[in-house]
């Protein structure tokens, strides 16, 4: 700080100041006139912006709602198909992770048992009618606990449920096929084995048909299928949305609906169609959604092995 400057702060009475203190002051404003020193900001500079200098208006509250309504508009619009194609995403995701685990459980069972004809299945699983609804024989929860109980001991498996239990009751099956019609009640059957995953996907046991034309040991064949769940109880409880089926062959076990489909009821796109009045519709959709990775048979449906393989 200038000597000057110091004076004053000191100093209460301008009376005081001497000749040589009345020398300084002049010199040191003389300074400021002639340019060789000036401050970096006078007070009109900091504070005359404010007052002199034009500024724009805020937006009015009318502008601001109008704005918000649009992009409320737009979101609306928007937000339901981002949403739908994010969660088949997470839908294929989801089965290809649960395919992998059930054909490394299933080949190294077959390491350990043989073939699938070999597992101890007493008879083929069959079906009878009541009253026009389908009901189970002993072969077939038999064989849907037979199944659980052998592919379970190569998974890392959250839940093991058989149909003799009763405390693994509560969880129910596919509800719908992929038209929306829905199922008998018997296909809700709530004491039908199966394996839950630390991940909620829920796999039930199986439906055993080793007397069937197509039972083979290549991926053409059918000895038998199950459904997977991707979410267990949670909705829609569709096959072809969340429900999944494959099948069971003496090499291994493959996705429904492929192209090397030769059973005519799992066949794509006739049992993967929303418009579709097969009772199998939904059947033939997982070998889709695990090799062609989305799920656009829901959006259009001119699909096909060797032709479109997507909407767009």
């Amino acid at each position: 700080m200038d000597k000057f400057l110091e004076k004053i702060l000191i100093n209460q009475n301008y009376a005081d100041y001497s000749a040589t203190d009345t020398r300084e002051i002049n010199e040191h404003e003389s300074r400021f006139t002639s340019g060789e020193s000036k401050p970096a900001f006078t007070l009109a500079e900091v504070f005359l912006p404010f007052y002199s200098s034009p500024h724009k208006d805020a937006f009015t509250l009318a502008e601001v709602l109008i704005t918000l309504g649009i992009i409320g508009v737009v979101a609306a619009m928007t937000m339901p198909t981002l949403l739908a194609k994010y969660q088949e995403k997470v839908t294929v995701t989801r089965l290809k992770k649960a395919y992998s685990i059930i054909s490394q459980a299933y080949l190294r069972a077959q390491e350990d048992y043989g073939t699938v004809d070999n597992w101890g299945f007493p008879e083929d699983s069959k079906s009878e009618t009541d009253g026009g609804n389908w009901t189970q024989n002993e072969a077939t929860t038999i064989n849907q606990d037979r199944f659980t109980k052998i592919l379970s001991q190569y998974m890392n498996a959250k839940k093991i449920c058989y149909s003799t239990d009763p405390k693994c009751t509560g969880y129910k099956s596919a509800t719908y096929l992929l038209s929306g019609k829905q199922l008998t009640p018997a296909s809700n059957s709530s004491t039908s084995a199966y394996i839950e995953l630390s991940d909620g996907v829920i796999i039930n046991g199986a439906w055993i048909d080793f007397g069937n034309a197509f039972c083979n040991d290549n991926k053409t064949g059918y000895c038998g299928n199950f459904p997977v769940d991707i979410n267990g109880p949670d909705k829609p409880n569709t096959i072809g949305k969340d429900i999944f089926f494959f099948k069971i062959t003496k090499s291994g076990i493959y996705p429904h609906g492929g192209p090397y489909e030769i059973n005519p009821l799992h066949k794509f796109p006739q049992a993967c169609n929303t418009t579709s009045t097969s009772s199998n519709n939904g059947y033939a959709c997982a070998a889709w959604v695990i090799y062609n990775e989305n799920m656009d048979y829901l959006h259009c449906d001119d699909l096909g092995w060797g032709k479109k393989g997507k909407c767009k």
